[in-house]
């Protein structure tokens, strides 16, 4: 990177930045600000290959010294790089080249399993088949049914009368490299279930435990699925949470879980990164009885239905 200082400041004590600097005939100014450049110069070095992914990009300290620009113009650099979803800051570390979520997702319960044993979702062997590590921070609660999942009330997808309670166990999912405690946020996954059915197992504290095992040996094994899928921008507080760019989109899934009686018993509620995800589903059972429509579904939502 060459030294940027006589080339943008312009001829000596006159005090115009190039920004200001306009053509004799009062046109626009003939060059762009100084980080601007330097995030053109970032960006080509990520984008040819210079910097892969997880890769540590140049402090600020050493960009100043090659530059001879000021420590404001280098964060300003980064910050576009940033707010792109090319670069991700680090705390104490620096910034990095960010690592896009090549995950291939299997959102259907794994094949070959006691429908019983089935998890509803498949997050954790995901993970694992692309060689993460993972972890999970669980935290119970108690709520109103009324609470909205994806635009309608818990309590209507469970079939709850008005007034009724869910249970809510919420999780931060973590993945990251091998050898090491998960530090990156992955999603949230929130498990909603009617707060009389459940309030005496283990899925009343936030201790690990499986679903699908405790709904069966309650006499309502896991049967069925449906999924209403909704693509979307992220929130400011999604953002923070999972450590997103300024601008990115998320998959927000909403999982109705059924016994063989067609009871919901349960619903996951879902927020994962949309940046080179792959999401795979698998339709079977093409005979069997599908579940009936909301009556008020949600503006803008995709549908898809996946039975086991």
């Amino acid at each position: 990177m060459a030294n940027w200082c006589s080339q943008d400041s312009g001829e000596e004590g006159d005090g115009v930045s190039p920004r200001n600097r306009a053509g004799a005939d009062g046109g626009v100014p003939e060059r762009r600000d100084v980080y601007e450049r330097l995030a053109d110069e970032l960006r080509e070095s990520i984008t040819s290959g210079q910097y892969q992914p997880g890769d540590k990009l140049p402090s600020t300290l050493e960009l100043m010294a090659r530059t001879g620009v000021a420590n404001l113009t280098v964060r300003g650099a980064y910050r576009v790089l940033v707010e792109e979803g090319l670069v991700e800051p680090v705390s104490k570390r620096g910034f990095y080249v960010r690592r896009p979520n090549l995950m291939t997702w299997h959102l259907n319960p794994p094949a070959g399993r006691p429908r019983a044993a089935a998890p509803p979702d498949n997050w954790a062997a995901d993970a694992e088949a692309a060689g993460l590590a993972h972890r999970e921070e669980i935290s119970v609660a108690i709520e109103d049914a009324s609470v909205l999942i994806l635009g309608r009330p818990a309590g209507e997808r469970l079939g709850l009368t008005p007034g009724s309670r869910v249970l809510v166990r919420r999780a931060t999912r973590f993945t990251g490299p091998g050898g090491g405690a998960p530090l990156t946020p992955d999603s949230l996954s929130d498990a909603y279930y009617p707060y009389d059915l459940v309030r005496d197992t283990p899925l009343a504290s936030p201790a690990a435990a499986s679903p699908a095992e405790i709904l069966a040996g309650l006499g309502h094994p896991l049967r069925g699925y449906d999924d209403e899928i909704r693509p979307r921008l992220a929130t400011a507080e999604e953002r923070r949470i999972l450590s997103l760019a300024q601008v990115s989109v998320i998959l927000e899934l909403a999982r109705t879980g059924y016994d063989a009686e067609r009871q919901p018993v349960l619903v996951c509620h879902q927020i994962r990164r949309g940046d080179g995800a792959i999401y795979h589903y698998q339709l079977s059972n093409p005979g069997h009885r599908p579940a009936p429509r909301p009556s008020r579904p949600p503006a803008r939502a995709s549908r898809a239905t996946a039975r086991t």
